[in-house]
């Protein structure tokens, strides 16, 4: 490792471990329930916080690599909705399905 690397810089646009040049925004809309144990987390720095009249509260923040994101919204199951992009709101709904085929 080079003397000048800075561990946290590097990571400090990261959502958990992964990291990566090209990010996208993902959006994810948790239900009023599930929002007052969410609306005090930091999930990332440059995170967009939207509270609906509902109680519902919406998350929008950068992620490069979907592998960690993945498993913290199927951690909330029903309780958490992908809004956007629609390519990982496909690949929660193919996990879910294999989740009940199991079941």
């Amino acid at each position: 490792m080079r003397p000048s690397f800075d561990i946290k810089a590097y990571f400090s646009s990261a959502f958990g471990i992964y990291k990566g040049n090209r990010t996208q925004q993902i959006t994810l809309r948790f239900s009023p329930l599930k929002s007052r144990w969410v609306k005090g987390q930091i999930w990332h720095k440059d995170q967009k916080k939207k509270v609906f009249k509902d109680g519902s509260l919406q998350l929008t923040f950068p992620v490069a690599d979907y592998a960690e994101i993945i498993m913290e919204i199927l951690k909330h199951g029903p309780e958490v909705k992908v809004v956007s992009p629609k390519s990982l709101r496909e690949i929660i709904r193919s996990q879910a399905k294999k989740i009940v085929s199991i079941y």
